[in-house]
């Protein structure tokens, strides 16, 4: 048992006190105290031990002084570049990493359904050649209700107008009557030409009852203004009776109830001829209520077309837009190659494929 450290001092190995201190050293520096202070105590007894805890010590050492070394070399290089540049701007935005491939997909922005598909898999295309033909049934559709849509407002908008004018017909936009041969558009023309005749001659036949009303109040009051008339001539002509029969009864001639009688049938016509003239007022009354009325219906016929004209503007307007959606919708039907060397790969997207037979 003692000729193991003996031959171990002599073969240049450190001794048991020196190999003490460097674990102590090597127990400070690292953190499982417990764990190291049991190696310590084995490798006391076993010189083999003594050689590798101390190849460790100069592994762990080289180690840490390459990290520190590293990190030196970092912070200073890093810091060393912002202290020099100038950075005149940035941009953060974000991006997306993918595998550049030779696969190119081609699909519809919104959900559609495929009419003809003209190549099969593995059938070789050019750029510009047309591979799938979507249904433009339901497309075409609604391009043709949104343009009936606008051509029945434009008509409907040019009688609105006339209207509002006071013309004696309708002058309809150029662009519709470019397109007259079209039943559809020949439908609208007459259905707005015939409602304008119509309205038209509603309210003249509104006018003419107005105006005949007017001239039978004219007429009654030519002929209160004819009783009137007669009273004051009336009237007068009891002043001059009246006037003899009390030159009579002062010189006690008649009787003063002759006088008295006379005076009572002037101050009865009197009031009857201010009745008439009041019944005269009242009916003027009633001829400028007329006429008001007879105003009032081109006044509301305006008030009505000026409110739907702005209605109408405004679904023209947006009509239109949805009508450039549309045809810019329809010019996409025939779906292209891109450009480059492509092979067709038919996949499921976002539609289905029509069965022609249905």
């Amino acid at each position: 048992m003692r000729a193991a450290p003996a031959q171990a001092t002599k073969s240049g190995s450190p001794r048991p006190d020196q190999v003490g201190r460097l674990l102590a050293d090597h127990d400070r520096r690292r953190v499982g105290v417990a764990a190291d202070q049991r190696w310590h105590d084995r490798s006391i007894g076993d010189p083999q031990a003594f050689d590798a805890a101390h190849a460790q010590l100069r592994i762990d050492h080289r180690e840490r002084v390459a990290g520190l070394a590293a990190v030196l070399v970092l912070v200073g290089g890093v810091g060393g570049w912002a202290s020099i540049t100038e950075l005149a701007g940035a941009v953060i935005a974000s991006g997306q990493l993918v595998v550049e491939s030779d696969v190119t997909t081609v699909q519809h922005a919104v959900g559609v359904v495929v009419g003809e598909l003209r190549v099969h898999e593995g059938d070789a295309v050019k750029a510009g050649d047309v591979v799938v033909r979507l249904d433009e049934t339901q497309t075409r559709a609604n391009l043709g209700i949104i343009t009936k849509s606008l051509d029945e407002l434009a008509a409907r908008q040019a009688r609105d107008e006339a209207e509002r004018d006071g013309e004696s017909q309708i002058s309809f936009p150029e662009e519709l009557l470019a397109r007259s041969n079209d039943p559809d558009v020949r439908r609208v023309i007459l259905g707005e030409t015939k409602l304008f005749d119509t309205r038209r001659q509603g309210r003249s036949g509104q006018k003419s009852q107005f105006k005949e009303r007017i001239s039978q109040l004219q007429q009654q009051i030519e002929g209160l203004t004819t009783q009137a008339a007669a009273k004051k001539r009336e009237t007068e002509l009891i002043e001059q009776e009246l006037k003899g029969v009390r030159e009579l009864w002062e010189k006690r001639l008649v009787q003063f109830n002759r006088v008295i009688s006379l005076e009572r049938d002037a101050a009865r016509l009197e009031g009857e001829r201010g009745m008439l003239l009041s019944t005269i007022a009242q009916v003027k009354d009633k001829i400028a209520e007329t006429e008001l009325q007879i105003l009032q219906i081109d006044q509301d016929m305006r008030t009505e077309v000026g409110k739907d004209v702005a209605e109408i503007r405004a679904k023209r307007s947006e009509l239109g837009e949805r009508r450039v959606a549309a045809e810019d919708q329809l010019r996409r039907i025939d779906i292209r190659a891109p450009p480059g060397r492509n092979r067709a790969s038919a996949r499921r997207a976002h539609g289905r494929r029509r069965d022609p037979a249905g």
